[in-house]
């Protein structure tokens, strides 16, 4: 289950997405449309910028802005930035599940695979 990071750290970055006057957008400018908390928006965004998703300018004309186009940012990474490597299944992440017998793991495997998959295939364009 993904958290409230990852939704979001989704609605700030299609702030940025629709950005056409390709300005820097100030976090305080962002928190005043999606109403989330300026300090929990800092928290998002230093992970975001981490994963090089974001780049970032300080002072009075500072901001926020995307790091590539919309286009080219798929989904997967951007959750994969605010929540970690994706698991679906608690076997399915590193150091989960050791059973050498387990009659599921090629199912959630399966499963695992599909929404990776889907979650390549959509960008933040798509959302905008």
């Amino acid at each position: 289950m993904f958290t409230t990071k990852t939704e979001y750290g989704l609605k700030a970055l299609v702030i940025l997405a629709k950005n056409k006057s390709k300005a820097l957008v100030s976090l305080a400018e962002i928190s005043r449309q999606t109403g989330i908390s300026l300090s929990y928006l800092e928290q998002i965004f230093a992970k975001l910028k981490r994963a090089k998703l974001i780049r970032s300018i300080k002072g009075a004309e500072g901001g926020y802005a995307l790091t590539r186009p919309a286009k080219e940012i798929d989904l997967l990474s951007v959750i994969e930035a605010l929540e970690g490597d994706l698991a679906i299944f608690y076997c399915m992440a590193d150091g989960g599940c050791s059973s050498r017998g387990c009659l599921t793991k090629k199912v959630w495997a399966e499963v695992q695979g599909g929404v990776v998959k889907i979650l390549k295939k959509y960008k933040l364009s798509n959302l905008v």
